[in-house]
């Protein structure tokens, strides 16, 4: 490897993102990098970094993701918006049925309050309503 080459938080530095997601350009193949013996084992080391990776900056000095939208309403697409529909949608199912199993618990808690609180024991009752 030559010196040139830049180690994973070096690049990730360079180019304004985290570690974890150089790592995933590595993996994902959008960066090439080699693993080479390091001090502490193996380690990537990164011969050159594609221009396109590069993140434009903004006025302010901040890297600016190159899929950030200028107007908020171009953020939820045709696509994000039927995702966002279908989960409301599950989360009022799942909310139905949670207060279905809640009703019925606190049912069975009337019914179990009912049994212990009487003075008979509850199998004598229950056979005194069977018909015989």
């Amino acid at each position: 490897m030559t010196e040139q080459s830049m180690n994973i938080s070096q690049a990730a530095e360079k180019l304004g993102v985290s570690v974890r997601t150089l790592r995933r350009y590595i993996k994902a193949g959008k960066i090439r990098a080699e693993l080479v013996n390091g001090r502490f084992g193996e380690e990537y080391r990164i011969p050159e970094i594609p221009p396109e990776l590069f993140q434009p900056q903004t006025e302010d000095g901040r890297t600016k993701d190159k899929k950030t939208l200028d107007k908020p309403s171009d953020m939820f697409s045709g696509q994000a918006m039927d995702i966002i529909r279908e989960l409301q949608e599950k989360n009022l199912t799942l909310a139905a049925q949670l207060g279905v199993a809640t009703e019925r618990a606190r049912n069975l808690e009337k019914q179990m309050k009912l049994l212990t609180a009487a003075k008979e024991p509850w199998w004598k009752r229950l056979l005194l309503k069977i018909p015989r």
